[in-house]
Parts: structure tokens; C-alpha cells; sequence
């Protein structure tokens, strides 16, 4: 019996190392720039999680070509980061990163809270949120 190899072909565990570094450059790009955003133009416009969610998921499906569910996984825990991040650049700059720690929690204590306020606002935004990580989760692998 003849068998082909395809020598180029990565294995599973290869390609879910090639979805983690695109994923967390992709993340990355995306934080600083809703950061950068957000700070100039002083609003929110939680539509655009929806799409950085979506641009996750799209980013580890495309480069990490897998079926198993850690690529999903990573790319909710990656938006997650993703939105937690830009609020807190949004909201103080990126001194949030140079100040220390105990900067770093307080902040991300007050973006927090911001999330979970009894507002419709903020049961708004928490639901846009919530929709660009499910958006992130369910396109991330190849179903």
C-alpha cells in the first residue's frame, strides 16, 4: 500500500500554537486602536464589539484552521481581554500600564463596575459586550 505524507501539514497542537499568536496579535491591534478611539472621541459606540468580536473569531478560524473547541475558547477569553483592555485605555490612557499594579486593579475595578451598573446603558453595553465574545466563540473554528 503507497502512503502520502504531507510533510507541510501542520498537526493539531501546531496549528492551535499559529491561532494563539495570530489571536493575541490580532487582540493586541484591536485593543490599542478601540483605546485610541474611544479616548479621542469621548463616546461609546459598543457596536463596534460586535465587530472586533467577530474579527477574533475570523483571525484564529483563518490562520488556526481548527475544529476543536479550545480555538472557540481562545477566541472568547481573547475578546474578553479585548474589551476589558480598551475600556481601561479608554478610560485613563495607556498610563494604566506604566503606573503599576495597584493603578492596573483599581482600574480595572472602576471598568468593571461601570458594566455592572443598574442603568439601561450599561445593561446595553454589557449586552453588546456579551454578543461580541459569543459572536468571537462561535466563529473561530470550522464547524
Amino acid at each position: 500500500m503507497l502512503k502520502i505524507y504531507n510533510k507541510q501539514a501542520l498537526t493539531r497542537n501546531e496549528r492551535f500554537i499559529r491561532a494563539v499568536v495570530y489571536g493575541v496579535g490580532a487582540t493586541a491591534g484591536l485593543t490599542v486602536l478601540y483605546g485610541i478611539l474611544s479616548a479621542l472621541l469621548r463616546i461609546e459606540f459598543s457596536v463596534v464589539y460586535l465587530a472586533f468580536g467577530y474579527a477574533i473569531g475570523t483571525v484564529i478560524r483563518k490562520f488556526g484552521r481548527g475544529v476543536q473547541v479550545r480555538f472557540s475558547v481562545l477566541a472568547a477569553v481573547l475578546a474578553a481581554i479585548c474589551f476589558v483592555l480598551g475600556d481601561m485605555i479608554s478610560m485613563v490612557g495607556f498610563s494604566v500600564f506604566t503606573n503599576g499594579f495597584g493603578v492596573f486593579f483599581l482600574v480595572f475595578r472602576v471598568a468593571l463596575q461601570s458594566l455592572l451598573g443598574t442603568s439601561m446603558n450599561a445593561l446595553l453595553a454589557l449586552l453588546f459586550r456579551i454578543g461580541g465574545i459569543a459572536l468571537a466563540y462561535s466563529s473561530a473554528r470550522f464547524v
